[in-house]
């Protein structure tokens, strides 16, 4: 399992790999779904060390938010670091478990040519786990276990959508 920052470089990196700027916006998006791929797919989350909050504008990992706000709405030119548990010495975490890696390319793969505004709006429909959770005014934890079943139905429509298309 890998942490926010982590998860956060892989797919800056899958990004700049493929030449497509990420936004913070995008980054969270992204890292929202592929938590909940991860939860259905893997049965467990993909990071551990944050939650995910409901927040006006959608799912929103605080930490991976707060790091790279400064970025506003302009594309992230710099990794996620964190600090050793001394205060001493910085470092760039990436993701080391290849199913992770996996679940990160497979959300990349999905998403890489939907927009932030356009994410945003997937996240707002009706039955997603933001729209049972976010309240005005209040940044509300999405439970992972309600993340859980979202994907879980998702994965099974993605499924017959594939066979559908390969028949």
């Amino acid at each position: 399992m890998g942490t926010t920052s982590s998860v956060a470089n892989e797919f800056l990196k899958v990004s700049k790999n493929s030449n497509y700027e990420l936004t913070n916006m995008k980054l969270v998006k992204l890292m929202y779904i592929a938590q909940g791929l991860s939860l259905s797919l893997l049965e467990r989350p993909l990071f551990d060390n944050d939650h995910i909050e409901a927040w006006k504008f959608g799912p929103v990992i605080p930490s991976v938010y707060h790091e790279f706000k400064h970025f506003k709405s302009e594309p992230i030119t710099s990794n996620s670091v964190m600090l050793d548990s001394e205060w001493k010495f910085l470092s760039e975490p990436s993701l080391t478990d290849e199913e992770d890696k996996k679940v990160v390319l497979l959300t990349w793969q999905l998403y890489k040519d939907v927009s932030a505004k356009d994410l945003v709006d997937l996240t707002h429909m009706p039955g997603t786990p933001w729209s049972l959770t976010y309240s005005p005014d209040q940044n509300r934890v999405i439970n992972n276990e309600l993340i859980k079943r979202y994907y879980d139905k998702f994965v099974v429509n993605l499924d017959k959508q594939l066979k559908l298309e390969s028949a």
